[in-house]
């Protein structure tokens, strides 16, 4: 039997934050993460949203893909087989969606790309991410709202948006049926990974 995802990344970010000779709580107030979120992450008590994946990182001095995958694997080439894709934070009560990794085995990359689910079931009242770079998302199911600074677009199957990351932007499912998107984050100008300073803004 595998162990479920949240487990691997848990102890991935146990594994990195011990080689920083860090506590929980020095970390805690690197991120603004709670000592108590931060130790449930650890012990894959709890799913994280993308956005908490990346704030954890920077403070570790890493990269997202460190908490996807124990190899270095930087191959001209990978290939990830449709039951391979990695599938985090299932539940989604929280941020109304779920995200699949989908390059999770090359380690070092200029692009993240994920298949996104949202559903319009989100606990939080409002959920908005900023970041440096820019983001690609194509919509394959549903119709979203989709908010990018004082802007609002209406987005549905077959459309698609490229955006500044760095303006804080938001996504509602409208339709009926969960939206499903392919999403893809680049980094800004430094040629890092996507991993610089991420905001994350959301209120039950």
């Amino acid at each position: 039997m595998s162990t479920p995802p949240e487990q691997d990344i848990g102890k991935r970010i146990r594994s990195a934050r011990l080689k920083q000779t860090m506590t929980l709580q020095e970390l805690s107030s690197q991120t603004n993460l709670s000592k108590s979120l931060l130790s449930k992450i650890e012990n894959g008590k709890v799913s994280s949203p993308v956005s908490t994946l990346f704030t954890i990182a920077k403070a570790l001095n890493t990269k997202i893909t460190s908490f996807f995958n124990d190899q270095d694997e930087n191959l001209p080439i990978i290939l990830v087989r449709k039951n391979e894709r990695r599938q985090y934070d299932r539940g989604g009560a929280q941020f109304g969606y779920i995200y699949e990794a989908l390059a999770y085995k090359r380690k070092e990359k200029l692009m993240e790309p994920f298949i996104l689910y949202t559903t319009n079931k989100r606990t939080a009242k409002k959920v908005s991410f900023s970041h440096p770079g820019e983001e690609f998302l194509f919509i394959l199911e549903g119709a979203m709202k989709f908010k990018h600074g004082d802007q609002t677009l209406i987005i549905r199957k077959g459309d698609c948006i490229y955006f500044d990351a760095s303006i804080p932007h938001e996504g509602k499912t409208i339709s009926n049926k969960p939206v499903k998107a392919f999403m893809v984050i680049c980094p800004g100008e430094n040629n890092k990974s996507p991993l610089g300073e991420l905001v994350l803004d959301y209120r039950r």
